[in-house]
Formats: C-alpha cells, structure tokens, sequence
C-alpha cells in the first residue's frame, strides 16, 4: 500500500492498552498519521503488511504500536524481535 492521506481517526480508535495509550500521548503523538491508520489496523489482525511512506511520516510507530499492544505483560517470553541495520534507526530506538 502507498499510503498519503489521512481518515480522521484517532488512537482510541483502535481499542489500545491503556497504558500503551499514555505512552503515545506522552511522546506527544496527537493523531495516528495516514501510514498508522492504514497499517494499525491490519497488523493488530496479525496479517502481515507492505507499505510505503516518506520519510519522518510514522512508519516506525506503525510497526511499534500493534507490536507492543499484542505483547502479554504476564508471559516472562520473547514475543517481539526488532532488527534494524539503519543507524537511524538504532540510535533512536535502542
């Protein structure tokens, strides 16, 4: 999918962790950008996606958001892996 423009949803939209939802909020994320409100959606299904957005759009938090939310805080196992080979990307998220 070649996502740019945006629906009009909100975090809330789709049903989020609590705490997960201040965490968004307290890195002062207002809205879900059109690339989150594409992809959240379908990856909280658990089906795999391929999308595309420019730079500085919302692609990580696209991919962090439903990743976090489907991880049980009582089960002591890995249940997400992120690799990264992008310096950018280690340093903001290490």
């Amino acid at each position: 999918m070649d996502v740019t423009t945006a629906k009009g949803n909100e975090f809330e939209d789709y049903f989020l962790k609590r705490e997960l939802l201040i965490g968004i909020y307290e890195k002062d994320f207002e809205r879900p950008s059109p690339i989150q409100e594409e992809s959240i959606p379908i990856a909280l299904t658990s089906i795999d996606i391929l999308a595309r957005a420019k730079n500085g759009t919302g692609k990580i938090a696209a991919f962090c958001i439903p990743t976090l939310e489907k991880i049980d805080q009582d089960n002591n196992v890995i249940q997400g892996l992120t690799s990264s080979s992008y310096l950018y990307l280690s340093i903001r998220f290490p």
